[in-house]
């Protein structure tokens, strides 16, 4: 079911709301449950256990109301996020630059019947997996990292089929859509992405919504270098001879101002990578802001490596892709429980009196809930 509401569906499974100002208006009762620190888990059943255990099928019957559910949750925190950093001077705002991320993993499914299970291939098995594919949006500001939303990606033959590029595409038109209704800024915003998401149907409504862009191009880009339009392999090919500029251990660069026919006049940051075994590696990144230099391109970059630490996080430690869901609205909905406890984990760390892993904020929220 699509265009469903959170209230609608709520109200469709027969549970009451509780009506408050601001963020929690429309939230379902049971988010209100009188849960206390004496209660054991046996008398929270007891008391609770016949609305709880009606989540599921509100899960399963309406998953988009939860994808829903989870912008309603995150989106605050993301525009308290803005505020707060608009206030910061400059040492601040260089400590706490707020990044929106995305990138895509994929899990194995087993089981005897799965809806729409595609065939996909693993870069880190090197193998060919039946599974799904989701695709993540966090942002990350400091030490507060945290999903802004989760989505499964469907194959061709799924009615609700939509690329990966199209799935980022909507993520950020909504948010530019909230943001202008919230009266909130995203032009000193950064925008991470791999070549994967370097297309222009991810990077116009990023440059529309005002994101400063970096990004690796694929070798199928071809930019205005001289009187040439050339590809980042062949513009590597034309600077090797000259002189390389340290960037940090083992890393060096050639900074060139190109220009492409859609996204205009860029940076062009090309990295001479020396591995431990003494081979040596090129790669280009772009960003569409002259203004930027190549060691701050370089490693603003480098923290795209936070949401492949999410992936890791999610699957050990928050179960993502370990169920054995037959049906795809039950694994959509599964997917809004993680990015809600991935909320929850980032809160509890955020608010914790030093500093804490993600495993050992887990473990705590899990003593504590099963603690009788």
């Amino acid at each position: 079911m699509t265009g469903i509401s959170l209230r609608t569906a709520v109200i469709r499974a027969g549970f009451p709301y509780h009506k408050s100002p601001g963020l929690y208006q429309w939230l379902p009762a049971f988010v209100f449950l009188p849960f206390s620190e004496e209660n054991s888990i046996s008398e929270l059943a007891e008391r609770h256990g016949r609305k709880l255990r009606g989540l599921y099928d509100l899960l399963r019957k309406y998953p988009d109301a939860f994808e829903k559910f989870v912008r309603v949750l995150t989106r605050p925190l993301f525009f308290e996020i803005l505020s707060s950093f608009g206030l910061s001077d400059a040492t601040g705002k260089s400590r706490r630059r707020v990044r929106i991320i995305i990138d895509d993993t994929k899990s194995e499914k087993f089981g005897k019947r799965m809806e729409f299970i595609h065939k996909l291939y693993d870069h880190s098995k090197k193998r060919y997996i039946m599974g799904y594919s989701y695709v993540l949006m966090i942002v990350s500001s400091g030490d507060m990292i945290f999903p802004l939303s989760f989505v499964l990606w469907l194959p061709e033959g799924h009615p609700d089929h939509r690329s990966k590029n199209d799935i980022a595409r909507d993520e950020l038109i909504k948010l530019k859509s909230e943001c202008d209704k919230k009266g909130f800024d995203l032009g000193e915003t950064e925008f991470l992405t791999d070549s994967g998401y370097c297309v222009q149907k991810v990077i116009r409504p990023a440059r529309n919504a005002g994101l400063r862009i970096i990004t690796k191009p694929a070798n199928t880009h071809k930019f205005e270098f001289g009187n040439e339009k050339l590809t980042p392999k062949e513009i590597i090919g034309k600077i090797t001879g000259l002189q390389w500029k340290y960037l940090c251990p083992r890393h060096c660069y050639q900074r060139v101002r190109v220009r492409h026919h859609v996204y205009g006049s860029v940076v062009l940051t090309i990295r001479r990578r020396r591995l431990k075994n003494g081979k040596i590696i090129y790669d280009a990144l772009m960003c569409d802001k002259i203004f930027y230099n190549s060691v701050r391109i370089h490693k603003s970059y480098k923290k795209r490596w936070e949401i492949e630490m999410c992936f890791k996080y999610y699957k050990q430690y928050l179960l993502l892709g370990k169920s054995r869901f037959g049906k795809i609205a039950s694994v959509r909905s599964a997917l809004s429980c993680v990015a809600i406890a991935g909320l929850i984990v980032t809160l509890f760390r955020r608010r914790f009196f030093r500093k804490i892993s993600f495993r050992h904020a887990v473990r705590l929220i899990s003593r504590e809930l099963f603690e009788t």
